[in-house]
């Protein structure tokens, strides 16, 4: 590695190399594909993440996202990065994401995510997004996974938000749709499948405080992580990096820490990177 290079790695993740490498093994550039995973309101770590990306300027060829996840990706692949994403994350708060009511079935409805979405990329198409872009949701009827990657953006980001006990299930084209975590809380395949050669996950899973729940949400959320581990262990074998911010100290159902977990996103995407790019 050169002396250029190696000041890069020092500051920073620098993967030219295996850019170049790859590029002689494919015969192509190679292509990079980005699952961000689900985890409530500590999906605002995604920003810092892509806010690396954006820094050290990682081409993503393919993004994927899972409830939080997916909200952020879309905003993301609607073109808000840099300053204006990292301003959305500091800012975002519950009442951005939905409203209390009274549904036959949720506490609330994250319709509200709707107005919140279209202000900053509009009513968009996944065709009309500046790269593939893969939402998953749960069919409520069938129990299959749902990968929105045609139509409207929106509604398919609602519908992997659908937190159930907490949001209502969202309706598109006659099925009801809830979070795609109760199937894939990190779309890793759904890269792997649509053809990126490299892919990076962010996971939010086992980053998190590991204790007795203490109220109605811990008891949810605690329910579904542990029923999700053997599914989460299976698609992170398909990444090729795994980025685990630390986040044990925090309340996962706040957003009274957005900048906290934005910095932690930031650490944990160059720490991951590095300690990847001294392997290769």
């Amino acid at each position: 590695m050169d002396q250029k290079k190696t000041e890069q790695s020092s500051e920073g993740p620098d993967l030219s190399d295996w850019v170049d490498n790859a590029t002689r093994r494919l015969g192509r550039t190679p292509t990079i594909g980005l699952a961000l995973g689900s985890g409530a309101s500590f999906g605002v770590v995604h920003i810092g993440v892509l806010s690396v990306f954006h820094e050290y300027k990682i081409p993503i060829s393919y993004l994927s996202g899972c409830s939080s996840g997916a909200f952020v990706g879309a905003l993301y692949a609607g073109g808000v990065e840099g300053q204006a994403l990292d301003k959305c994350g500091k800012e975002y708060g519950w009442l951005d994401a939905g409203r209390l009511a009274l549904p036959k079935m949720g506490l609330a409805s994250n319709a509200q995510m709707s107005d919140y979405l279209q202000k900053r990329i509009g009513d968009i198409g996944f065709e009309d997004l500046r790269l593939p872009f893969y939402a998953v949701a749960t069919n409520l009827r069938t129990g299959l996974l749902k990968i929105f990657h045609s139509g409207p953006v929106i509604p398919g980001v609602r519908a992997s938000c659908a937190l159930p006990g907490i949001f209502s299930p969202v309706e598109i084209d006659g099925e009801l749709y809830c979070d795609g975590g109760i199937l894939m809380k990190i779309p890793c395949t759904v890269l792997r499948d649509a053809g990126a050669d490299f892919i990076i996950a962010v996971d939010l899973v086992h980053a998190q405080q590991k204790i007795a729940p203490k109220n109605i949400f811990e008891v949810i959320r605690r329910a579904a992580d542990i029923a999700a581990t053997t599914q989460v262990r299976t698609e992170l074998e398909s990444a090729d990096i795994v980025i685990e911010p630390r986040l044990p100290d925090l309340n996962k159902f706040g957003f009274n820490h957005n900048t906290i977990q934005i910095d932690r996103g930031k650490a944990s995407a160059i720490e991951a990177l590095q300690k990847w790019q001294r392997q290769v």
